[in-house]
């Protein structure tokens, strides 16, 4: 499962969608109390996908074929349909990562233009409401070896660009970006050492960061905010080894940092908004054994004092897992999830076995697809390894060849020094 997204709309309605190496981009629904069956909507897409919704409840979704075109989807009336919106220039793929903001108006992209292979332009582009597109322009420059570039919106005209840039120091930072200006660049922070992961959370009055810095030793794991026009003082809340993954996320008026450390999920919080963390601690409820990040967006406004996310955790095995959430705030599954687990309760048993049935051949059926990637991935690296065996084993051939050669070389130069010994005289 690679790239993924949890996207609830204004009707409560929850959706995830994530890419397979098979048949494409995938999309799940939450329906009576559990995710229906995977749809593929978007095949043969690479994963560099985006998803985003207008103020109408229409759902998008950003795609680039392996030709490099990119494609739009749209998701009305219950169908899925598509047209290209950007063609590939030039004969080689740029791989691009495209982050829409959409509007009544128009549509506008951040997009990036690469360089090199950790490098490149980010650029901002706008279509009007009658389908023409403006000339690009240019934002800034980008490292993406520090990390990926990302972005937050924050209205449909107003997005929070988050990227490295590019300097001889790591340094990440931000600039805040609409169809008609972009701000100057915001650094967040600067490191001699390298820095492995971040996670940013933009709510109504503050800016949060957190993020994992690798030293020659160990790693730290920083946390960062911006309340007006100043940002705190750098505060170390883990040191060790294996420091990976950080989230945040606001949950009943407290702000968690969460990060992996040695195979465990680590937490610390906050409840004066960042101001002081308490100590790290390992959480001990339910947890999968391989997380990965999710992107979250929500039509529903947020609330710091029930829950404000960007990011959610899911099982990388099982991109509709959601992790943490079932705990640490009951209400974010749609609220007839509890109406169909009492109807559930109370019917018949044939209507009981019935939903049981169907629950156990939907977890059957995606079993079924991740065991056939692993099937397919298992049988690629099989062929590497034949084909590298092949290979070493024709190079120890002419190993051996030349080894022959040598001793052969030596055995002559050994007889004609017996035969014409060194005279002294």
């Amino acid at each position: 499962m690679k790239n993924n997204c949890i996207v609830r709309m204004a009707d409560n309605r929850l959706f995830a969608f994530y890419h397979s190496d098979t048949p494409g981009i995938v999309q799940r629904s939450f329906e009576s109390g559990r995710w229906g069956k995977p749809t593929v909507i978007a095949p043969d897409m690479q994963d560099n996908f985006t998803v985003s919704t207008d103020s109408q409840g229409v759902l998008y979704l950003f795609a680039q074929d392996a030709a490099g075109d990119v494609h739009l989807y749209r998701l009305r009336q219950g169908e899925w349909k598509s047209r290209v919106i950007l063609k590939n220039p030039g004969d080689r793929q740029t791989r691009l990562n495209i982050y829409p903001m959409v509007s009544d108006e128009g549509m506008s992209i951040i997009y990036n233009h690469a360089s090199g292979t950790d490098s490149g332009t980010l650029m901002l582009r706008s279509m009007d409401e009658r389908g023409k597109w403006s000339a690009p322009a240019s934002i800034d420059s980008y490292t993406s070896g520090v990390m990926p570039f990302s972005v937050q919106t924050i209205t449909p005209n107003h997005a929070i660009l988050f990227y490295a840039r590019k300097s001889a120091e790591p340094t990440i930072g931000y600039v805040e970006v609409s169809p008609e200006r972009t701000t100057a660049f915001n650094t967040i922070h600067t490191t001699n050492h390298r820095i492995t992961d971040t996670s940013f959370l933009v709510t109504n009055d503050s800016l949060h960061s957190l993020f994992v810095v690798k030293g020659m030793f160990s790693s730290q794991v920083i946390y960062r905010k911006k309340s007006s026009d100043n940002f705190s003082a750098p505060v170390v809340l883990a040191e060790g080894a294996q420091m990976s993954n950080c989230l945040l996320m606001y949950t009943s008026g407290r702000l968690t940092a969460y990060f992996m450390a040695g195979g465990n999920l680590i937490h610390s919080s906050s409840s004066d908004h960042g101001e002081t963390f308490s100590a790290a601690a390992r959480y001990t409820n339910k947890f999968c054994a391989v997380p990965a990040k999710s992107t979250y967006i929500s039509q529903i406004p947020m609330d710091k004092d029930a829950y404000f996310a960007r990011q959610l955790y899911v099982d990388r095995n099982n991109a509709a897992d959601i992790q943490l959430m079932s705990d640490v705030y009951e209400d974010f599954y749609p609220l007839h999830q509890a109406a169909a687990a009492h109807q559930t309760e109370a019917a018949s048993p044939p209507e009981s076995l019935s939903d049981e049935i169907s629950l156990y051949r939907d977890k059957l059926e995606i079993a079924r697809l991740q065991l056939t990637e692993k099937d397919r991935r298992m049988a690629r690296q099989a062929q590497a390894a034949e084909e590298r065996e092949t290979r070493l084993s024709a190079r120890i051939s002419e190993l051996e060849a030349e080894m022959k050669n040598l001793k052969s070389a030596q055995e002559d130069a050994n007889k004609a020094q017996r035969k014409y010994p060194l005279m002294i005289v």
